[in-house]
């Protein structure tokens, strides 16, 4: 993005407002022990003329961490 004008521009459809909200994601991630089971909340921004979900470096980070806290839970 070039401008702060941008900033809530959707990056795909150009066109919508991006709305962010704290959002749930639950997800399974394979491990070399096996699978860990993760459940997060994330900032998520949606499009809401396209619905075009992105997030950000910060929620990418808190991703990250969880599955290595829940890997340092298995066996």
């Amino acid at each position: 993005m070039s401008n702060g004008e941008d900033a809530n521009v959707c990056e795909f459809c150009t066109d919508g407002q991006v709305i962010t909200r704290e959002e749930e994601l639950t997800f399974h991630q394979w491990t070399d022990r096996g699978y860990v089971f993760c459940s997060v909340n994330i900032p998520i921004g949606t499009c809401e003329k396209c619905g075009t979900k992105t997030w950000t470096e910060e929620a990418e980070a808190v991703i990250e961490r969880t599955v290595r806290e829940e890997y340092g839970k298995l066996p």
